[in-house]
């Protein structure tokens, strides 16, 4: 027994001694004494920290369960993600990280490039970075960096990509300025212009795997990455592309959009962004083949600035507050392949009236189509209902709704009283044709089936939180 140490030991009593140890962290000087305890102890200290989800099953069924999410309070565990030997050439379904510790940043974003250069393929990459750490004219060192973090991901054959923004808690949303729809008119036109910066690597070039883009972060525009975005609009075959700018100048957004081309777009969401009517007209015009269109409440250009009746003639799915889609099917003479429209609005009186005013004039190429009613619902649920007048008129778009999508935000109201789903099927009530009522992000502490007792009975189809449910009995929620 005097000769017992951890090396005499079998993995398995390795195993259990190490899982039961409170913190974590001594597992990674651990790792690095020997193969064995590297294989034993690294793995065990990744997944306690919450970084790695291990693979389970055979080795055909691991692309299907690794995945390594780091968030913005344990970057550290890049130090050791990067000498994971167990981790080379394994292909992950995803890998996310959020860079938010300005002091660290330099160090993070090495040690993230050595770790994609050692693994197998990266199917789906999600990236926060602290935009208030680098400022929309920032310095070119750190931007440098970004590209090069972007070209490690995309040369791993990368079929999603999001760039992000980590909100800094102590801040506020960001919001769009008042300055109207020009932004700062103290910037200088030159501002914009692409600087020589690290552009796209020749790895990620041949692979041109990038199908989906997610461009939610002010730093793709900006003057020391706006070539490498450019590169990768232009010779990837994208299928999805989704833009989410608020803080962006127009000048910047129509000068990306003007000189882009995606021959294989069809999914396009443009949310919160400003950009001129004429650089969306022409954006739109070079991609016929668009078939879902997401815009986000951007303003309406005015009808002599029309969008050609010829544009969008594939065009299925259409989202969008009711101005921009009133605007849009007043300018398009042909919409017969319009199949589904939602409608975003809020859960008020007077937004209700407002759909109902700015779609009249398009009642008539709405009559065929499934419409959406999308709602964020408040922290202060409305509880009125059938007192509203809307109804009345025959010719109520209202009257037109099919589905009632409620959308909770992660900080919104919880039920926890049976009140709560009556506010909800009263407003089904002012929906006379209601086929469906769909809750996403719901929680409840309350009983589910009599929520969903209560919803049947104003509908056919519930879903909740993407799942379908019947009006067959279900356990009640403990």
């Amino acid at each position: 027994m005097s000769n017992l140490s951890l090396l005499s030991m079998p993995n398995e009593i390795l195993l259990v001694i190490f899982s039961h140890l409170r913190d974590p962290y001594p597992l990674y000087p651990l790792s690095t004494l020997c193969r064995r305890l590297h294989h034993i102890a690294l793995p065990l200290y990744l997944s306690r920290t919450g970084v790695y989800t291990e693979p389970s099953g055979s080795k055909s069924e691991t692309y299907h369960a690794s995945s390594i999410s780091i968030a913005g309070d344990k970057t550290y565990t890049l130090a050791a993600l990067q000498i994971a030997l167990f981790l080379r050439d394994v292909p992950l379904r995803t890998l996310s990280c959020t860079f938010a510790d300005s002091q660290s940043q330099v160090i993070d974003f090495a040690r993230f490039r050595r770790l994609c250069s050692m693994l197998g393929r990266i199917e789906t990459a999600h990236l926060q970075l602290q935009v208030q750490n680098h400022g929309y004219f920032g310095g070119q060192p750190t931007y440098d960096d970004v590209v090069h973090v972007l070209n490690a991901v995309l040369e791993k054959s990368c079929v999603g990509l999001t760039v992000d923004v980590a909100h800094d808690p102590t801040l506020g949303p960001a919001r769009l300025s008042r300055r109207g729809r020009g932004g700062d008119p103290t910037r200088k036109t030159h501002e914009f212009q692409t600087l020589a910066v690290p552009a796209l690597s020749s790895s990620a070039f041949r692979l041109k795997t990038l199908k989906t883009f997610r461009m939610h972060s002010e730093i793709l525009f900006s003057p020391h990455c706006r070539a490498w975005t450019i590169d990768v609009l232009n010779s990837f075959p994208i299928v999805s592309l989704s833009i989410d700018v608020p803080s962006v100048p127009t000048d910047a957004l129509d000068a990306l959009l003007l000189v882009t081309e995606i021959p294989t777009l069809r999914d396009l969401a443009l949310l919160r962004c400003r950009v001129k009517p004429s650089a969306l007209h022409l954006f739109l015009s070079r991609h016929p083949g668009i078939t879902r269109l997401h815009l986000g409440h951007i303003f309406v250009p005015s009808l002599q600035e029309r969008l050609p009746p010829d544009h969008l003639p594939q065009l299925r799915d259409l989202t969008a507050p009711a101005p921009q889609i009133s605007y849009l099917l007043q300018a398009m003479e042909q919409t017969t392949s319009l199949r589904a429209v939602r409608v975003l609005s809020h859960m008020t009186r007077l937004d209700l009236s407002f759909i109902d005013a700015s779609l009249q004039p398009v009642v008539s190429r709405l009559e065929s189509v499934y419409i959406t009613l999308v709602l964020p619902v408040p922290p202060q649920l409305p509880r009125f209902g059938t007192d509203l007048e809307l109804l009345s008129s025959d010719d109520c778009l209202l009257a037109l709704v099919r589905t009632l999508e409620f959308v909770f935000a992660p900080e919104n109201v919880t039920f926890t009283k049976l009140s709560d789903y009556l506010c909800l099927t009263a407003w089904c009530e002012l929906f006379p044709d209601l086929k469906s009522v769909e809750l996403s992000g719901f929680d409840s502490t309350y009983s589910t089936q009599l929520a969903l007792e209560a919803l049947h009975k104003r509908v056919q189809k519930v879903v909740l939180n993407g799942v379908e449910h019947t009006d067959t009995p279900l356990v009640p929620a403990l």
